[in-house]
């Protein structure tokens, strides 16, 4: 077997000596491309290498910054589905006991007495929605949704056709700051053109249960009585 070294040798035998120092310059041109070529190819492999490490430690580092606030946020978010879960309070019972300790600081027509909860008007029922934290919710009151949580918000409607406007903040700041699970979901506010300070207002209140891991909006339910 002849190998092409064997006619390459019988080739540069047969060249001139200038012939040969062209060829050997042309030579080691070619093998300088060859060894630039490789060499930049592994510079380029390890600086990839380089950049993946380095992108690496950034992101454990931001994960180590991180680690405690997603520990308190995951602590938090603990807390309040234990407090759901361990929640029986009736929305309306609360709110009349927030009402009955509030006085009047205005006379109100037509009022039974000088409490607040002399001029209230309860819908006299829930509205029963569950809810799936993370996801699309159903529209109140709507039927055939389970939620997969169990957990259900249930709201309340309170009417008052006359109350003074430091009454009804007053009665608003006690609501968010009330012990129970409570919370303020909507206002609607309208002013009594013959008393500035005199307002109609409607509010919905809501409290949040656990119900069950297969709980489903029932159709509204009568609240417990005032």
């Amino acid at each position: 077997m002849k190998w092409p070294f064997e006619d390459l040798g019988a080739m540069v035998d047969r060249m001139t000596p200038r012939e040969r120092r062209l060829f050997g310059v042309l030579a080691a041109l070619v093998a300088v491309f060859v060894v630039g070529a490789a060499w930049a190819g592994v510079a380029a492999l390890f600086g990839s290498i380089r950049e993946e490490t380095e992108h690496g430690r950034k992101v454990l580092a931001e994960l180590a910054e991180l680690a405690p606030r997603y520990r308190e946020l995951a602590e938090t978010r603990r807390q309040i589905e234990e407090a759901i879960r361990n929640n029986k309070t009736s929305v309306r019972v609360a709110a009349n006991e927030i009402l009955k300790r509030m006085e009047l600081s205005d006379p109100v027509p037509g009022a039974t007495g000088d409490k607040l909860s002399d001029i209230v008007s309860f819908e006299g029922k829930t509205t029963d929605t569950p809810v799936d934290f993370g996801k699309k919710q159903p529209k109140k009151g709507a039927k055939g949704k389970a939620a997969t949580g169990g957990i259900v918000e249930i709201e309340q409607n309170l009417e008052f056709r006359d109350v003074p406007v430091a009454n009804l903040v007053a009665f608003l700041d006690s609501v968010e700051q009330s012990k129970d699970l409570l919370f303020v979901t909507k206002l609607d506010v309208a002013r009594k053109f013959n008393d500035r300070s005199h307002v109609r207002a409607v509010i919905t209140i809501a409290t949040f249960q656990y119900q069950g891991e297969e709980a489903s909006p029932a159709a509204p339910t009568s609240g417990e009585a005032p």
